[in-house]
């Protein structure tokens, strides 16, 4: 039985709607004290839900014919380069969460301070720095690449005219 379908919808639904928070610039939105927790629970939830979508996906791989293999392989690298994009994002934001909370006290005061130090450190340059802008905007066509190309496993290439392009551009 293939459940990929039943977990895959949720990253990308968390991981697109954090993408196109990260993208949104305005200042009124980006003042706001919750915008940060938003993204925040958005990027770490999806991340979370993106391995269980990845574990599915390895199951369902075995479920397919073997004249699409090349069409899966592909899906599946863009579905770990999605990933690994906003696991690293998520790594940032959970960093920064942390710095903000009271268990920040406890680890300047621990034999890790040092260590926790250089995290905060790269957490604050990158969540203030357009990488983060970047790096999002980059896993938002990853994501869309990875979904066109699961469409084209499921229905076939020419089920609409993005899948049609975007497997052209890969077959």
């Amino acid at each position: 039985m293939n459940i990929h379908p039943i977990f895959v919808h949720f990253p990308i639904a968390l991981l697109t709607i954090y993408a196109v928070a990260e993208l949104i610039r305005f200042e009124k939105i980006k003042s706001l004290t919750y915008w940060f927790y938003v993204k925040a629970i958005l990027v770490i939830v999806g991340v979370l839900s993106s391995f269980l979508a990845l574990s599915t996906g390895e199951q369902a791989e075995h479920l397919q014919p073997e004249t699409l293999e090349p069409l899966i392989e592909t899906h599946a690298t863009f579905a770990n380069i999605s990933t690994w994009i906003f696991v690293f994002l998520a790594a940032i934001y959970l960093v920064s969460w942390v710095n903000k909370s009271t268990l920040n006290n406890y680890l300047l005061s621990s034999k890790f301070a040092k260590i926790w130090n250089i995290k905060v450190n790269i957490a604050n340059k990158v969540i203030n720095s357009y990488l983060t802008i970047i790096l999002a905007f980059v896993g938002l066509i990853s994501i869309t690449i990875t979904g066109a190309l699961g469409g084209a496993i499921v229905y076939g290439p020419d089920v609409d005219p993005i899948v049609s392009f975007v497997y052209k551009l890969f077959f």
